[in-house]
């Protein structure tokens, strides 16, 4: 009764402890996982910025989205509970109590590990079949999702559903094989090593109490202990499963961090956010020479030779068939990828010794098919200069003439455009394009194809808005529209990624090269009788 009396604090005390240091653990344990996750992420996105488009375009978004998003999740399952400490720890405080139980102990940690490690060799193939199955669902669900209004025209929407149920079939069996595998090493661990170790350690210490070597005390304390020990070996069978999965989406991870970026920045540029470079030249004039560029096994370059001057204030057309080399100079432009030969120059700076955000702060692009994100016309907008004013927005959009639209909608500037600017018009998507490239107000200006998808009434307004946004800046405009070529100052035609012809619109007619012999396929009879004319 003394003895309790006295030993009562103690205890109490040393329960308190274990409950607080449990706590700790855990909140420390899934704090340590929580940010390990929100790190990946960070990182994974970081790289997929360096990465760029031209990396980025090849891969299928759904996969890389369940990496980010699932692969990360399981990934930080597997570190959060994997670990060896605490049994190390017990095996110190065994050996200090008898040195000879502490080593029988010391003995068995590592064959759990090493068990389930061999075990976990046999049952690779089938975690990284569940983990290409489950991003190629996550893909074809994506897929399926944007592309279905094409899957209702052509009355593939029950066949789209079936491929999926099968992917869905292959990944329920490998998770049950999986699952299976798990529940086996649960069982294993449990009942072989755990209260296989909690035995061979209490038979242990009664014979080394038998031998005088140990009291009743220090036995208890002993067969106590090995309770503990055999805890955080039952976690490493618990999440076998989990780790299984975790190790191959950890593997895709470091794959994917792996990729190297199309353009890399000088090592010693400084600071590559945007924000934090150098500033503007003021209306650089932008010089391509000589540029070489060829596409992953391609037979023949898509940029061979290309010299091409840009000044401020003039606006240069850009022509070809497709496949001449025009969106890859503009890749090259905009430094989403980096030419294999020859320089690209604003004013007498080699981009090559910029950082590529640097040189984007000179260029605003307006291109075929803009891109809207899911928000207000405001916030998109904003994606060209985070810190304007609403009567910044304002006078952007009334010059883009995509002003008079939105006094009409009831929420004006904070109308929700909906993915991918789906509640609004062709004509409407291109007007905020240029709306936004106005408000970015870069010294040079690249059009893609800016009225290629438009009736000839809107066509008209945006030409309006087009003449605006091209007024003193450098403007490259890539066109097949006669009427939009014709406004040009010069015309640059490129044909199997070289510069055939350049001249104005009259000087090209009258050649009669490559020029002349695409209008006159493609032009009413009365441009065909005036280049038949010309050329006579």
């Amino acid at each position: 009764e003394d003895l309790l009396r006295d030993w009562a604090p103690w205890i109490a005390l040393l329960l308190a402890a274990k409950f607080g240091l449990g706590w700790l653990y855990r909140a420390a344990q899934y704090r340590a996982s929580s940010l390990t996750k929100l790190t990946l992420r960070d990182t994974i996105y970081q790289h997929a910025l360096r990465l760029g488009p031209a990396v980025l375009d090849k891969k299928r978004t759904g996969e890389l989205v369940n990496i980010a998003v699932d692969g990360t999740r399981v990934t930080r399952i597997l570190l959060a509970h994997y670990g060896i400490a605490t049994p190390l720890v017990l095996c110190v405080f065994i050996g200090a109590i008898d040195w000879v139980t502490g080593l029988a102990v010391l003995l068995s940690v590592p064959l759990t590990p090493v068990f389930l490690g061999m075990m976990a060799r046999n049952f690779r193939a089938s975690s990284r079949r569940y983990a290409e199955v489950s991003n190629e669902q996550s893909a074809q669900f994506l897929d399926s999702i944007q592309g279905m209004a094409t899957l209702k025209m052509f009355n593939l929407g029950r066949a789209r559903g079936r491929e999926m149920h099968a992917a869905s079939e292959v990944q329920r069996t490998e998770t049950m094989r999986l699952l299976l595998v798990n529940q086996g090493m649960i069982l294993f661990v449990d009942f072989g090593f755990a209260l296989g170790t909690t035995l061979v350690l209490a038979v242990v210490a009664l014979l080394r109490m038998q031998a005088g070597a140990l009291t009743p005390g220090e036995v208890v304390a002993l067969v106590l202990a090995s309770a503990e020990f055999a805890k955080p070996l039952t976690l490493i069978g618990q999440f076998f499963f989990a780790g299984a999965i975790g190790r191959e989406f950890a593997k895709k991870i470091g794959a994917f961090l792996d990729e190297v970026p199309a353009v890399t920045d000088p090592a010693a540029s400084g600071a590559t956010d945007a924000g934090e470079a150098a500033p503007l030249l003021h209306r650089p004039t932008l010089a391509l020479r000589r540029l070489a560029y060829r596409h992953a096994g391609a037979e023949r370059p898509a940029a061979d030779d290309v010299t091409l001057d840009l000044r401020p204030g003039e606006t240069v057309a850009l022509v070809g068939p497709s496949g001449s080399g025009k969106t890859t100079l503009t890749s090259l432009i905009l430094r989403t990828v980096a030419p294999e030969g020859g320089e690209i120059r604003l004013d007498d700076v080699s981009v090559a010794d910029r950082p590529a955000a640097w040189v984007r702060r000179h260029v605003a692009l307006v291109p075929q098919d803009p891109y809207l994100f899911h928000g207000t016309i405001a916030e998109n907008l904003r994606v060209a200069r985070a810190d304007a004013t609403d009567a910044g927005l304002v006078a952007a959009c009334r010059a883009a003439n995509l002003m008079p639209t939105i006094e009409k909608m009831p929420a004006g500037l904070d109308t929700v455009v909906g993915e991918r600017g789906a509640s609004l018009s062709g004509g409407q998507v291109q007007r905020l394009a240029i709306a936004r490239a106005l408000l970015k107000d870069a010294p040079i200006v690249v059009l893609d194809e800016p009225t290629s998808q438009i009736d000839v009434e809107t066509e008209a307004v945006i030409q309006e808005a087009i003449a605006l946004l091209s007024r003193d800046r450098a403007v490259l405009l890539i066109a097949h529209r006669l009427s939009t070529i014709e406004r040009a100052d010069r015309i640059v035609v490129m044909n199997r990624g070289r510069v055939v012809e350049s001249g104005t619109h009259a000087e090209l007619l009258g050649r009669g090269g490559l020029y002349a012999r695409m209008h006159g396929i493609a032009a009413p009879p009365t441009l065909r009788a005036a280049a038949a004319g010309a050329l006579a």
